[in-house]
């Protein structure tokens, strides 16, 4: 039987062993397992107040704020109950991509197996960071479920960038955890036909307990409920941003 560690003996190259890991691994899942594909851009403290010394360096995975912080991507989701990784490679040194990052969520009775994918994105590559979401989401042709932006909402800063999309191409949903996202990604989205799963209409805080609690649920309903995926995400947010859950209901859109 083929295992992960097999398979990366076999292949030489640091690029595509984890390109070819990631195809086995979505292949292997993809009957069996719900797969969500997530862009974390690093935060950048040129761009917004990301906090002190590393929690702003854009290429410090340890340190920066939305992947190495208590709350960051990797660091949060590899502690979670319930979660486990099967692959971390580093990207190399050309590369926009910092880190690619197979998370596990191990199933309860009656729920599904969920394949987290997280692709943490150096914060001075952000431009290259939302190319690659938006191609995802909207040019796709993998086995992705689910797409999923979790950082600064660039397109605050600039205009969208030009996505050609392909004919033989199918989009995928998206959840986008960025500021005022419904308002800026919204139209972009929708001009490449995505559904929209979740998404924000004010400033936020985008961590990965709200990774953990979009999981959670997509393991129990799939992405039928969109009610149901914006609670879990009110909830999860007003527990760590010890707010109401009233205040926190005002942070994510009511998708029809």
């Amino acid at each position: 039987m083929m295992t992960l560690k097999n398979l990366r003996k076999r292949i030489r190259s640091p690029f595509l062993q984890f390109s070819t890991i990631l195809f086995f691994v979505l292949s292997t899942f993809s009957i069996e397992a719900f797969t969500m594909e997530v862009f974390v851009p690093l935060c950048n403290g040129a761009q917004l107040a990301c906090g002190k010394g590393k929690a702003g360096d854009p290429r410090s995975l340890e340190g920066n704020l939305y992947w190495g912080g208590a709350f960051g991507a990797e660091t949060f989701l590899k502690r979670a109950s319930g979660f486990r990784v099967l692959e971390r490679k580093d990207g190399i040194s050309s590369s926009p991509i910092l880190r690619d990052l197979v998370l596990e969520r191990t199933p309860k009775k009656g729920e599904t197996k969920v394949i987290l994918i997280l692709h943490a994105y150096a914060g001075d590559k952000i431009d290259d960071a939302l190319v690659a979401f938006l191609n995802s989401a909207g040019n796709s042709n993998s086995n992705t479920d689910l797409v999923v932006w979790a950082g600064h909402d660039r397109l605050m800063d600039r205009l969208p960038p030009e996505i050609k999309r392909h004919k033989s191409a199918s989009s995928k949903p998206a959840v986008v955890l960025a500021c005022e996202s419904e308002r800026y990604f919204g139209p972009v989205l929708r001009s490449l036909f995505v559904p929209q799963i979740a998404m924000t209409r004010t400033f936020m805080a985008p961590e990965a307990y709200l990774l953990e609690a979009l999981a959670g649920t997509v393991a129990r309903s799939g992405l039928k409920d969109k009610k149901g995926i914006r609670s879990s995400l009110v909830t999860a947010y007003a527990k760590y941003q010890k707010i109401s859950l009233r205040a926190a209901g005002t942070v994510f859109s009511k998708l029809d």
